[in-house]
């Protein structure tokens, strides 16, 4: 079997899924959209992968653990994924989409904390530079981005669904070529860790941070193309924000040296507070661009500065479970997030771009109190 230095195999496998990200998060609500779906049940669909998360989230870094294999578990996932969306895209109906958008949230997700886990693994080595292997799935996110943008108005509608398939299956892929990482049979048979304190503080502010996202996530795309901005330009927008986030993993582990973990959540809400303020108060499109540039602070910041207490804080060899309970919480802010993002902009419109900011107040509150630990 083919075997690639992980500083190849390990950027490519984060290409992979997020390349798929980069497609999904703006033009998966199009194509909701284009099949009729009106904006509560958009919300409703977006919030379902969530919502399954909530179970298999936490398992997904334990199965990875207690196999001691992640390799092995990243290269299911990865096939599992994309099965799923095929069956996404073939559903007659919204009942069976439903279903199988399920499925590929039980395995797609769950593979970002198992991977980040592998990555901090071979950083701990001294084989990789996190920040700058991290930095190419946020390149791919841009990939997919621009492929949405520029490609989807010229391929059959449901093009949007097979890209995410496409960036499945070369995750899996790049995840075959890794080296495995056999864990001890000590940590192979242990159950759910425990968190410290201080990590759990952590991980609520990140979640809420990150939940802030959830009405971008949700209807930015749509409410861009509303203001008349075509689906290159939607694409442009995304990508603003990943290009300013790149930069930021370009010099991750310097930054996050520097900061601190607690310091990287505490920017990451404090700017939330300031972009989605301003997105919620009908910003001129020009403004739009600086906003996105945000991106860095809001998720970039918050990401990092979450692998890091969990790098620091997590049991020894717990990584990739103590990743995926994080990501878990994560998933339970932001899937309650998306779904009040439904009727808040049905309600309000822009205007529940304040409820966002509010959440990211919240989550830098609890980092401020992190900081002066």
């Amino acid at each position: 079997m083919l075997v690639l230095a992980p500083r190849i195999a390990i950027p490519v496998a984060y290409a992979g899924l997020f390349f798929g990200i980069g497609v999904y998060i703006p033009f998966f609500p199009i194509w909701l959209q284009g099949r009729g779906f009106d904006a509560g049940l958009i919300a409703l669909t977006l919030a379902v992968p969530f919502g399954i998360r909530l179970f298999t989230m936490p398992l997904g870094g334990l199965v990875a653990d207690r196999s001691g294999r992640p390799r092995a578990t990243l290269v299911v996932y990865g096939l599992m994924t994309a099965l799923a969306f095929c069956a996404v895209a073939l559903a007659p109906g919204t009942g069976l989409m439903l279903v199988a958008l399920a499925i590929a949230a039980s395995f797609w997700q769950p593979s970002l904390p198992v991977l980040d886990a592998y990555a901090v693994a071979r950083r701990a080595e001294g084989v990789i530079d996190y920040g700058r292997v991290r930095l190419w799935g946020s390149l791919a996110f841009i990939a997919g981005n621009f492929a949405g943008g520029f490609l989807l108005p010229h391929l059959p509608k449901d093009a949007t669904v097979w890209l995410i398939v496409a960036g499945s299956l070369v995750a899996a892929l790049a995840a075959l070529t890794l080296e495995e990482m056999k864990l001890p049979e000590r940590t192979a048979r242990a159950g759910f860790p425990r968190i410290p304190r201080t990590l759990g503080l952590a991980i609520g502010a990140a979640a809420l941070v990150q939940a802030s996202h959830a009405t971008l996530y949700a209807f930015a795309s749509i409410n861009w193309r509303a203001a008349g901005l075509s689906d290159s330009a939607v694409g442009l927008m995304w990508s603003i924000g990943v290009i300013a986030e790149v930069a930021l993993f370009h010099v991750g582990t310097r930054v996050t040296q520097r900061l601190g973990p607690e310091k990287l959540l505490l920017i990451g809400g404090l700017a939330g507070v300031l972009r989605f303020g301003a997105m919620g108060m009908d910003p001129p499109d020009d403004l739009l661009p600086v906003l996105q540039l945000l991106h860095a602070a809001t998720f970039g910041c918050t990401y990092l500065g979450t692998v890091e207490m969990v790098a620091r804080h997590a049991p020894e060899g717990r990584g990739a479970a103590v990743q995926a309970l994080a990501a878990w919480a994560t998933t339970i802010a932001m899937a309650l997030a998306t779904l009040a993002a439904g009727p808040l902009w049905q309600a309000f419109g822009g205007h529940a771009f304040l409820f966002s900011a509010l959440l990211a107040g919240l989550g830098a509150g609890i980092a401020a109190s992190l900081t002066r630990r």
